[in-house]
């Protein structure tokens, strides 16, 4: 499995453990709420959720909420840690392209992306672009965030990327495949100056 492939599957087990997560507490929020509003009954409505056997169980082991402290501690440690690793760039530094008895050749993963957004910028329609390599010297990839003039055709800007930026990324990083994933974002041009091509 390539590194973008790994990418794209740890996103969606992100979303589908978040939906699920988020199904659960909807369920648990509306049963909640229609118990209160009287949907199973005015004295369904009325009960306590906590009876006299749990009340006397809480109230005579105080050792509980020490429990319940630390569970909650280390549910907010582990969502913390998540938070982080989804915040974490995992763009390495450098890429490996070549190894031999010569020596080693590596390129920055830095520069190979300003070069990219150099490329990508050349375009009169490109506003802004910020690149990142990721994967290993042997398994590249890239993310790409354009930022272009709303009137600008997209068709134009896709073959801008296809035929002139991806492939040249991919001549100097001597790999046969690319993997890209490109995040387009159209705004209004302030400056009426420039043309398009």
């Amino acid at each position: 499995m390539t590194a973008m492939a790994k990418e794209r599957a740890t996103a969606r087990g992100n979303r589908l453990g978040l939906t699920l997560l988020g199904l659960v507490l909807l369920a648990g929020g509306g049963y909640a709420l229609a118990r209160g509003l009287g949907a199973f009954g005015a004295l369904r409505a009325m009960e306590r959720i906590a009876g006299p056997r749990e009340i006397v169980f809480f109230a005579r082991s105080p050792w509980i909420w020490w429990v319940i402290a630390a569970v909650a501690l280390i549910l907010a440690l582990l969502a913390l840690r998540w938070l982080l690793v989804q915040a974490r760039r995992d763009a390495p530094t450098g890429l490996r392209l070549a190894e031999g008895p010569g020596g080693v050749t590596e390129v920055e993963s830095s520069g190979v992306a300003n070069a990219l957004e150099s490329d990508v910028t050349e375009h009169p329609a490109v506003l802004r672009a910020r690149a990142a390599v990721t994967g290993t010297g042997a398994e590249p990839g890239v993310r790409l965030r354009m930022v272009a003039d709303e009137e600008a055709p997209v068709d134009e800007l896709r073959h801008h990327l296809g035929a002139r930026a991806i492939p040249r990324m991919r001549e100097s990083l001597e790999v046969e495949h690319l993997p890209a994933e490109v995040r387009l974002r159209l705004e209004p041009h302030r400056r009426k100056t420039r043309t398009l091509r």
